[in-house]
């Protein structure tokens, strides 16, 4: 075979491939798929106390599931529909309170239409649409209605996005998180795919987080400073990318599809003889004070460390795991150290406590905390940061530190960084990463990111503040005033991290002289 046909070959297979995932979001109407009706007419419609519209999976080019209509009582009846929807045949079911189909319609939502005095508007979203199809709704209801997150919701996930991008599996859905499954709407949960996919160029993997951002009205803080926690140069910062769910065609609000933390090629590199950690309570109102011995979860009592990696080990591992992460507490909690920079690399213990300080993150010291020791250096290593939606102004009080202005030391009064900032070489690291490091780079800069992630999100963050609002309100009116819609929401969490910043370079000013 000549090499002219073999590239042309190999232009036939790719452009097919191609084609092939510009129409897999496509499906075309058959009669077939047409579902029995009661055949009301539209007068007969209107005169019920509540319809809603189903634009059919099966019917409709470029949906690929069935999606529900939403009103907010205005006279419109909205439908979100993908970017690569017919929008000038879009076929819909009409159906009452109960779920019955009364009747059927196609409309050409590219022009004025109405259902009697309701108008159909088509809109759609800015970001890219994941949707979820259970294999048994009531399985959904019964996990998200669950105080515990050991029920498994299995079904088929679709991805759809702009130019073509799909991804299509079978997955399921798990409960996640600690205070993000104990909220009362918009539940997190862990993804898993059934066939492992390269998610928006975040790596090929079948283990995915659902970050729902319950307690975050913004949306912003978790993806914001994970970028900012990258670019101070903590490694295996998760990768992240918003997005609309849906499940069973009801619209969820904006999500954050991440990668997990976990160790592999992909994601945190680690080898035989490394080990990864995670400090974390058993309880989240238990704070960890490190004034004590350590323990894995498996025993004994706070403060309590999970050892992530390896996966399985033997009781030699454990114990040496055990030993090296005693040996860095007991180095952190005595302010006349000369070897903390031998159990530790300091510079980036420092980045990751500017990273903490200037979020205010309420968890700084005591949750989700990871570290890694590296066998070639012998060294623990911090990162990457985690969980960052409660971070940045919190009208609760945690170990006699308020979080509802953004003037103060924060975390640097508190747990193990009231002893760290009596040792002179973690004091001499904090000014140098911030003054010589970057630091107050990243820092200042972070308000354009802030702005930055919220023009992102387009009008996806004003549809998902429709929806839930301050649902899960832990009283943030107190952090940031009363605000009125979504964008005066945003600009005020913007607004007071430009002062938690202003204040942080005023003070390193008047502290080094600078």
């Amino acid at each position: 075979m000549n090499r002219r046909v073999s590239l042309l070959i190999i232009s036939i297979v790719i452009g097919a491939a191609a084609l092939a995932g510009a129409f897999l979001c496509e499906k075309k109407s058959d009669a077939r798929f047409h579902r029995p009706t009661q055949e009301y007419t539209d007068e007969m419609i209107t005169s019920l106390p509540y319809f809603d519209l189903l634009a059919s999976g099966d019917e409709n080019r470029g949906i690929p599931c069935d999606i529900e209509s939403y009103s907010l009582g205005d006279g419109v009846i909205h439908l979100m529909l993908p970017e690569g929807a017919d929008e000038k045949r879009v076929v819909v079911y009409v159906r009452d309170a109960e779920g019955n189909y009364l009747a059927r319609r196609q409309y050409d939502l590219s022009q004025k239409s109405m259902i009697g005095p309701w108008e159909i508007v088509a809109q759609y979203h800015t970001l890219p649409v994941l949707y979820f199809s259970s294999e048994d709704p009531e399985v959904y209801t019964a996990m998200n209605a669950s105080k515990t997150k050991d029920i498994l919701c299995n079904g088929n996930m679709h991805i759809c996005a702009g130019e073509g991008y799909s991804a299509e599996t079978k997955a399921s859905l798990q409960g996640r998180g600690n205070m993000s499954w104990d909220c009362d709407t918009k539940k997190s949960y862990s993804l898993r795919l059934r066939k492992a996919k390269d998610l928006f160029g975040m790596g090929k993997n079948k283990n995915w987080n659902l970050v729902g951002n319950a307690y975050d009205v913004s949306l912003l803080k978790n993806i914001t400073f994970n970028r900012m926690a990258s670019e101070a140069g903590i490694s295996y910062q998760p990768k992240m990318q918003p997005i609309d769910l849906y499940v069973d065609g009801r619209y969820q609000g904006v999500y954050i599809l991440t990668t997990k933390i976990s160790v592999d090629k992909d994601r945190v590199p680690l080898r035989l003889g490394d080990f990864f950690y995670k400090m974390d309570p058993p309880e989240a109102d238990q704070p960890i004070t490190y004034d004590s011995k350590t323990w894995f979860a498996d025993g004994g009592e706070r403060p309590a460390a999970d050892l992530l990696f390896p996966e399985i080990a033997s009781q030699a591992d454990k114990a040496r795991a055990k030993q090296i992460l005693q040996d860095f507490i007991d180095e952190v909690e005595d302010p006349a150290s000369a070897d903390l920079s031998k159990v530790c690399d300091i510079r980036l213990l420092a980045r990751y406590y500017w990273i903490e300080e200037a979020s205010m993150n309420f968890d700084a010291w005591q949750r989700s905390t990871y570290m890694y020791y590296l066998a070639r250096d012998g060294r623990m290593h911090m990162g990457p940061v985690w969980d960052m939606d409660s971070a940045l102004g919190n009208p609760y009080e945690k170990e006699g530190m308020y979080f509802d202005k953004p003037e103060g030391w924060k975390v640097r009064n508190a747990g193990w960084y009231t002893q760290l900032f009596k040792n002179e070489d973690f004091v001499r690291a904090v000014y140098d990463e911030y003054y010589k490091g970057g630091i107050r780079e990243v820092l200042i800069n972070g308000t354009k990111e802030f702005r930055r992630q919220k023009e992102s999100l387009g009008d996806d963050g004003g549809l998902n503040y429709l929806f839930y609002g301050h649902s899960n309100d832990i009283g943030l009116s107190a952090v940031y005033g009363e605000t009125e819609g979504y964008d005066e929401f945003c600009d005020a969490v913007i607004s007071f991290y430009e002062k938690r910043v202003l204040w942080i370079d005023e003070q390193m000013a008047r502290e080094s002289g600078v």
